[in-house]
């Protein structure tokens, strides 16, 4: 196989997951959301985008895997996302723990809000 099929590999394999016995893709969501900030993932999403954007290339080979292991990882939750949303799996009274406070979640959404409605009216 060459390396660009082997590179793709998981991400193939990664689609056919949910067809395995006992998957459930609210567990794939709570484990994601469990284990990573949101803050987290837009950092990690801006490396990634800033990396393709100046064609960097990763020498670092733990951060290379780390990376790929997290792009694993954050598409799965797409994946699982996308089939609560096509199957219609309710899910708005499923419990779920967060790898940050709810306090803090809750400020920095707020804190959003306001540069938002700020933006809002000054375009107005």
């Amino acid at each position: 196989m060459n390396q660009k099929s082997n590179n793709l590999l998981p991400f193939e394999l990664a689609c056919y997951e949910i067809y395995d016995n006992g998957y459930d893709p609210l567990n794939t969501i709570r484990e994601f959301w469990s284990q990573h900030k949101i803050t987290d993932c837009q950092e990690s999403l801006w490396v990634l985008f800033e990396n393709y954007r100046k064609c960097v290339l990763q020498v670092d080979t733990a951060n290379v895997e780390q990376m790929h292991a997290f792009m694993m990882q954050l598409y799965r939750v797409l994946i699982a996302y996308f089939l609560v949303h096509f199957r219609k799996i309710k899910i708005d009274n499923v419990p779920f723990t967060f790898a940050e406070s709810t306090e803090a979640i809750a400020a920095d959404l707020e804190a959003k809000q306001k540069i938002h409605s700020f933006f809002n009216r000054i375009a107005e």
